[in-house]
């Protein structure tokens, strides 16, 4: 059994956590798999972009007990692991869409927290779960909560553990829309295709300078982007689109 399946629907590639007897906990194998599938994709000139799920009935239940256990006595490498994983996702160059399913737990709150957007079933749930466990906040999961929701929405669901349904979650901006169960996965991959027709390199470009944008100072960014716009300029996708569009622009 592949513990992510992967399946192209165009451009678009739905990589799904296949482990539901587990609700598609972040075991060694699932995490390795899961890495081993977003660098792939990042490096295949078919995809464009990328769409992260679960088997249900979960999204994920975050890390694996035995292994957090197994941490605390200097045995770290699973967990790192783990840790390596959503931070592939973050670090994908193509844009990524969480459709979270269902329950998406600890870790597997970051690993949703990690793509660039998230769209829920209504079954869907978030449960950063780790004070209830006894456990700090790990994987930068404060950060990325952080640029996903208000602090008043951040600190309700980390220092008092309120769990965010997927209204909640659509209310606070955890996510962009909520669907039915059935139409999640349809919706998230029809959504990505957006990215189907557009320049694959000129993506990957503008999601970096999004990226560099986060951290830098406007000064920064205006230097930047009108440095790589400049060069998109002599780059034939952009000589063919304007071509495309002064051709219909003639026709009127």
């Amino acid at each position: 059994m592949s513990l992510v399946q992967a399946v192209h629907h165009g451009a678009v590639l739905e990589l799904r956590l296949n482990d539901p007897a587990r609700r598609n906990t972040l075991t060694r194998a699932m995490c390795d798999a899961l890495s081993s599938a977003v660098r792939e994709a990042g490096e295949d000139p078919r995809v464009h972009a990328l769409v992260i799920t679960g088997a249900s009935p979960a999204f994920c239940a975050g890390a694996d007990l035995e292994d957090l256990k197994a941490a605390a006595n200097g045995e770290v490498a699973n967990v790192e692991a783990v840790y390596q994983s959503f931070m592939d996702v973050a670090d994908c160059p193509l844009p990524t869409i969480a459709a979270v399913n269902g329950p998406a737990v600890g870790a597997g709150m970051n690993l949703a927290l990690a793509c660039d957007l998230r769209v829920a079933s209504a079954q869907a749930s978030f449960d950063t779960r780790f004070l209830q466990i006894g456990l700090h906040p790990g994987g930068g999961h404060s950060w990325m909560l952080l640029r996903a929701v208000s602090w008043p929405a951040a600190a309700r669901m980390l220092l008092l553990g309120t769990v965010a349904d997927a209204q909640m979650a659509k209310t606070c901006g955890l996510v962009d829309d909520v669907f039915e169960p059935d139409d999640l996965v349809p919706a998230a991959i029809n959504l990505a295709r957006a990215a189907e027709t557009l320049p694959r390199d000129l993506l990957i470009a503008t999601k970096a300078s999004l990226r560099l944008a986060a951290r830098s100072t406007h000064r920064e960014t205006f230097q930047h982007e009108t440095s790589q716009q400049l060069r998109s300029l002599k780059e034939p996708p952009f000589q063919q689109l304007i071509a495309r569009l002064q051709a219909r622009l003639a026709e009127r």
